[in-house]
């Protein structure tokens, strides 16, 4: 009997879980700078804001109080420097694809206004990108400039959201990383970015 209980609860939580399932939509902007080093001297750079698109599912673990988000996310991150030798000044955007998730702490009611907490990896990875030079515009080679097209990132975030049957959220993130963009033994390229977004949270299996 106690074992058919404990089934009978562990399945409640389940459905209660899957009934608590959102699909989201997100659009923003995000601020990206970058530290470059180069022969340990440290190259001075400014940043770029960019255009965010994502969606995401938010998946309660057993209750509503904490979550799991994963992710996809496409945006441009990118900045430009001036290394004073000449004319050796270059801006360089690359278009990355992010994949990753996200842990969340859910505060508030459920309906009305609410707030969270999050944080977790990303695995971020270049599809494509322009360098303006002193020649001109050119496509990113990968190869020939000797840049990692994956990185992998940490993410935090901090966000409310209002609730009225559509779940509205406004988000403030921030991702740091964690490994090198240059593949040269002589320089070390890493970036970070803040950024802000918002968009909808469509109930699920409702």
């Amino acid at each position: 009997m106690r074992s058919y209980l404990l089934f009978a609860i562990a399945f409640s939580c389940f459905i209660s879980s899957l009934s608590a399932q959102h699909f989201g939509l997100r659009v923003g902007a995000n601020a990206t700078d970058a530290t470059f080093d180069l022969d340990s001297r440290e190259i001075e750079t400014e940043g770029e804001t960019n255009l965010m698109l994502g969606i995401f599912v938010d998946l309660p673990l057993v209750t509503d109080l904490i979550s799991i988000q994963p992710e996809i996310n496409y945006l441009n991150r990118g900045y430009s420097t001036n290394f004073d030798v000449g004319a050796l000044s270059f801006s360089r955007t690359l278009a990355y694809i992010d994949l990753g998730g996200i842990v969340k702490l859910n505060l508030g009611a459920d309906d009305g206004l609410g707030f969270y907490l999050g944080a977790g990896p990303m695995y971020s990875y270049a599809v494509s990108g322009t360098v303006t030079e002193v020649g001109g515009e050119r496509d990113v080679d990968f190869d020939g400039d000797r840049l990692n097209r994956g990185e992998l990132q940490f993410a935090g975030v901090a966000g409310l959201t209002y609730n009225f049957g559509l779940r509205f959220f406004v988000e403030g993130r921030y991702n740091g990383s964690l490994s090198d963009q240059s593949d040269l033994d002589n320089s070390e390229i890493r970036q970070r970015s803040i950024g802000i977004n918002g968009g909808i949270m469509i109930p699920l299996g409702n």
